[in-house]
């Protein structure tokens, strides 16, 4: 089962200057490949008539080998966007884009100085870089009868699940979105406060 993970949970901006050359360095939260290019828009539009706009972004969980993208956007092959997305992969961040915006200040730095420019300026913004929690929830729906209201609750609050939907008929119907690593152990109380009357079905993945 999947782990929690951190995620941005605000913007942020870092700045440094190596050799006159600018390397503004800017992060969000971004959970799809559409978002990640929209941040680049908005870089673009951000600092104007920069020399490069490098990226690096992974829009799923940390681990997640699927969901990834880099570009050097001009500068030599595998100078910016690789030692950038490197700095990700080991931060323990998920759902991140980072744009290096370049300001060239007429000094050339070298592969290696790009490299390790392209980098430090990632790791020092995700030293002072915000971030939250991401509790993972898996979506699940539960049938009971009005006498099981207290117990439901009860268990409902004590395992953080969130109710998405509730229909009240002649039983209650209820749609929730439950902690993935205690789902299992949830349902297992349900049906032990009830002697079996009552099981959660647990449907998917919820985010």
């Amino acid at each position: 089962m999947s782990a929690n993970y951190l995620i941005p949970a605000q913007p942020m901006t870092h700045e440094l200057v190596i050799k006159n050359s600018r390397f503004i360095a800017h992060a969000q939260l971004a959970s799809s490949a559409a978002e990640v290019a929209a941040h680049l828009a908005w870089c673009k539009q951000q600092w104007p008539q920069a020399s490069h706009y490098c990226t690096a972004a992974l829009w799923g969980a940390p681990n997640n080998s699927q969901a990834y993208a880099m570009s050097d956007d001009g500068e030599p092959s595998g100078t910016a966007g690789k030692p950038m997305f490197q700095v990700l992969q080991t931060s323990g961040v998920g759902e991140i884009s980072v744009v290096v915006v370049r300001y060239f200040g007429g000094v050339k730095l070298g592969t290696g100085g790009l490299q390790r420019a392209y980098s430090q300026a990632v790791a020092e913004l995700m030293k002072v870089l915000p971030t939250a929690e991401k509790i993972l929830r898996k979506s699940a729906c539960l049938n009971y009868d009005y006498q099981h209201q207290s117990v439901v609750q009860h268990l409902l609050q004590r395992y953080q699940a969130d109710i998405v939907e509730q229909e009240f008929t002649d039983t209650v119907r209820l749609r929730l979105a439950v902690v993935a690593a205690s789902a299992a152990e949830l349902a297992t109380q349900l049906k032990n406060s009830t002697q079996g009357q009552l099981e959660l079905i647990i449907l998917k993945e919820a985010g």
